[in-house]
């Protein structure tokens, strides 16, 4: 064999030396390192501080002072100095009292910290944004959203009362809350369709269709008052909409 190998190409020749170093040199250094043990510090997990036989006491007031991420603890004595890393999670008081709070309740959690007006100030309640309408107390984000969208599809508040027909409103707040010269957004039912009609808040679908027959039948509306034998438009249903409204 050995004859052999002195017949092979130079360049083959030289690939199989050189694999048979790489091969010797590999089995010295594990021979060399194999029976070699570490007696460095170890990163563990706090679970298995256990292995090291400590007492229960020894293990509570060692993971006690682990809170801290990446933080060195010193192991109580007989055990080695280890590495703790702990994950701190903060949750805010309405994650802790559930996720699952309806929204209205949530608010009223965030309500309680921001800063609220006192008895006896007032906020305009139909020139308001959510900014100031957020420091009445017993609102909040939610309940503000709310009001500004409802007095959107109204066309503006011309009373606190309105407040009532937001559900789940919070009533204790509506002392906070003033009406100062209401311009409201009014409907020309002379001239709206009955979709149109329809889209506001204080005119159902019957009250809509009420409205467009009678202009059919009888031509423009001077007064909602036209409408009075309609059983759709009892005296509260024309009281209320009164001021929305035009001809």
């Amino acid at each position: 064999m050995i004859r052999e190998f002195f017949y092979l190409q130079k360049s083959d020749r030289k690939v199989i030396l050189t694999l048979l170093c790489v091969i010797v040199i590999a089995l010295a250094v594990i021979f060399l390192t194999g029976g070699e043990n570490d007696t460095s510090n170890v990163l563990v997990s706090a679970d298995s501080i256990d292995t090291f036989g400590t007492s229960k006491h020894h293990r509570d007031s060692f993971r006690r002072q682990s809170y801290r991420e990446g933080q060195r603890v010193g192991a109580p004595e007989g055990m080695r100095t280890v590495y703790v890393r702990t994950k701190v999670v903060y949750r805010d008081t309405s994650y802790r009292r559930g996720k699952a709070l309806a929204d209205a309740e949530r608010d009223s959690v965030v309500a309680r910290y921001q800063t609220k007006i006192r008895k006896g100030q007032h906020v305009v309640l139909n020139t308001a944004d959510t900014t100031q309408l957020k420091t009445v107390p017993g609102i909040g984000p939610y309940f503000a959203r709310k009001v500004i969208a409802y007095g959107e599809r109204l066309g503006g508040y011309v009373s606190v009362n309105q407040l009532d027909e937001i559900e789940d409103f919070p009533l204790d707040a509506k002392e906070y809350l003033v009406i100062e010269k209401p311009s409201p957004r009014r409907l020309n039912v002379n001239r709206l369709s009955l979709n149109e009609l329809r889209r506001h808040p204080y005119i159902n679908f019957y009250q809509a269709r009420a409205i467009t027959d009678y202009r059919r039948l009888h031509g423009p509306l001077k007064s909602l008052n036209d409408l009075r034998l309609s059983k759709d438009f009892p005296q509260d249903a024309i009281d209320r909409l009164t001021p929305y409204v035009e001809f």
